[in-house]
């Protein structure tokens, strides 16, 4: 684990708002990405997989190993360093404040939907449940790489 990271754990989407809130009155980040950029990762990353059809093709080559995959849901952390597509890293962001919104519009939406229909590019097809938790493990991941100055 990247050292200065929090030790940082959602168990509902529900806590995820009241921590960005927090960050929001200060914070610094260690890493690569601005607090604005990883909220906008975040909300990207839960509308795409909701809003993908099915049919979005996938390689199960890239899927990583079942016992990987066991240990990611049985310790609740997702890996460090595992490259991402390039049409979700962030670049070009808004305010804090704005990119904050967008995060809480994106949960609002991946809430309400009935999806995810895709397969993860790594982890490979999930049930809702499985899909919950995993975004939830997504927004704690990068959310700890954002540090509250108070």
């Amino acid at each position: 684990m990247t050292p200065g990271r929090r030790p940082l754990r959602f168990d509902s989407f529900e806590q995820i708002m009241p921590d960005v809130e927090r960050l929001l009155e200060g914070a610094t980040t260690i890493g690569n990405w601005s607090f604005a950029q990883i909220c906008r990762h975040l909300s990207t990353t839960l509308r795409l997989t909701v809003d993908l059809p099915a049919s979005t093709p996938r390689d199960p080559s890239k899927w990583i190993a079942k016992e990987l995959r066991e240990q990611i849901f049985e310790t609740g952390q997702l890996p460090e360093g595992y490259p991402t597509l390039p049409s979700i890293v962030p670049t070009e962001t808004l305010s804090e404040r704005s990119e904050a919104e967008g995060l809480r519009d994106a949960i609002a939406h991946y809430k309400a939907s009935d999806g995810p229909v895709i397969p993860h590019i790594y982890v490979g097809p999930m049930t809702k449940a499985e899909w919950d938790r995993f975004q939830l493990m997504h927004c704690a991941h990068h959310l700890s790489f954002a540090i509250p100055k108070t």
